[in-house]
């Protein structure tokens, strides 16, 4: 049994409450006059000593229910322990036909062994042999997350199994995080090849990202690259605050000696121009250019910052040193320059990702699995809804 709270466990201590009011309330007397005193003969009265236990079960039902409130807060978990040394294994893999055909061996002995397959696919279905592929749907890293998050409802001890597509599309989050131990096992479809973006520039200049992954402006030979762009980037930076535009053109300026980015920087609107990317502190809710990526700062206090628009950027503070940290700290050119690179789909979709890109990108995050341990939080609030009520049917028939 492990706890969410542990720490709430030191409130187990509060039993001496009721102890103590409990013996302090026998101490407390009331003299009370009564008029035939006077005709009871006198004795020698002997003091009696020791502790003297009054409605002992009430004080046991009040010292339970103050345990059981801290057992209860802090959450416990159970973890039910197999017999066998041998862990089980769930597999989730991408219904593609060079997957099947290159781990058909692995994937039907885990079907021999009734081990838990599924598709890695929006609804993440079970099934229970290869005879039928569902429709194929592009691996990226929202599928994989979701269908990961999907499978965690089902995993008691297992160990995940993945089998999926190696590409660079994977990489549009930071980290996938599985709730177990994990294995994976990739293939690089060579077959499925797309044209390279790039950024044509005058004087027949192009920036693009190599085969390497590095970010490089020079001259393409290779027919296989498709120009997403053509001339310098029209920006316009409309944020009212000084220190905010001299922040963005400085991350602008560095982009342009280091990558050879070429800006045609406005700082008021120019009537009928069409701008590539545009700067704001303040939300734009209509007339929004989808081809135009859109950068708002500010935005903590916003309740548009939720919006889900793939050509929206949310920033929560000004950018500036004292507010923001990817100013303080340098890095905001790093992060427009991954912006603009996105926007424009400049990523080498054909270059796979190395096994230690791979082993970067997956983190365990342990979770608890709130099903198994549904029934067993509702019997703990179940049973102190009961002992309360005991408690309080006691107190008022014994007046304690």
């Amino acid at each position: 049994m492990e706890f969410l709270n542990p720490y709430i466990l030191w409130g187990s201590l509060a039993i001496s409450i009721p102890i103590v009011i409990h013996f302090w309330h026998q101490k407390k007397g009331k003299v009370i006059t009564w008029a035939a005193t006077q005709w009871l003969s006198e004795k020698n009265l002997q003091q009696s000593r020791g502790i003297r236990l009054d409605n002992i079960l009430l004080l046991i039902i009040r010292c339970l229910l103050l345990l059981l409130l801290s057992f209860i807060l802090s959450k416990p978990l159970i973890k039910w322990t197999k017999a066998s040394k041998e862990k089980a294994k769930l597999h989730l893999i991408q219904p593609n036909k060079l997957i099947i055909e290159n781990y058909k061996f692995e994937i039907e002995e885990a079907l021999k062994k009734g081990e838990k397959c599924y598709w890695m696919t929006s609804k993440t279905q079970a099934f229970q042999g290869l005879n039928q592929l569902p429709k194929q749907e592009k691996i990226d890293a929202n599928l994989l997350q979701n269908s990961i998050n999907n499978i965690s409802k089902n995993i008691d001890n297992e160990i995940i199994e993945l089998y999926f597509i190696n590409s660079q599309k994977l990489t549009h989050f930071p980290h996938i995080f599985v709730p177990k131990a994990f294995h994976t096992h990739t293939i690089t479809d060579s077959t499925s090849t797309q044209n390279q973006g790039f950024i044509a520039f005058l004087g027949n200049k192009n920036l693009f990202v190599n085969k390497k992954n590095e970010l490089v402006n020079q001259i393409i030979a290779n027919k296989n690259y498709k120009a997403n762009h053509e001339g310098a980037i029209k920006v316009l930076i409309q944020n009212n605050d000084a220190n905010e535009t001299q922040s963005i053109k400085a991350a602008l300026k560095a982009l342009n000696e280091i990558y050879q980015f070429e800006f045609q920087i406005d700082e008021k609107m120019v009537a009928n121009k069409m701008y590539d990317v545009v700067f704001d502190n303040k939300y734009i809710y209509r007339n929004k250019n989808t081809n135009t990526l859109y950068i708002f700062s500010n935005t903590a206090q916003s309740k548009n910052q939720d919006l889900d628009e793939a050509n929206v950027i949310f920033l929560p503070s000004q950018l500036k040193p004292q507010a923001s940290e990817l100013v303080f700290n340098g890095n905001l050119p790093e992060f427009l320059g991954e912006q603009l690179i996105k926007h424009f789909g400049l990523q080498n979709f054909n270059q796979p990702l190395s096994k230690k890109q791979i082993d970067a990108l997956f983190k365990v995050h342990e979770y608890p699995k709130q099903a198994a341990n549904a029934w067993f939080s509702k019997t703990l609030l179940l049973l102190f809804i009961v002992l309360l009520g005991i408690e309080r049917w006691l107190a008022i028939h014994k007046n304690a």
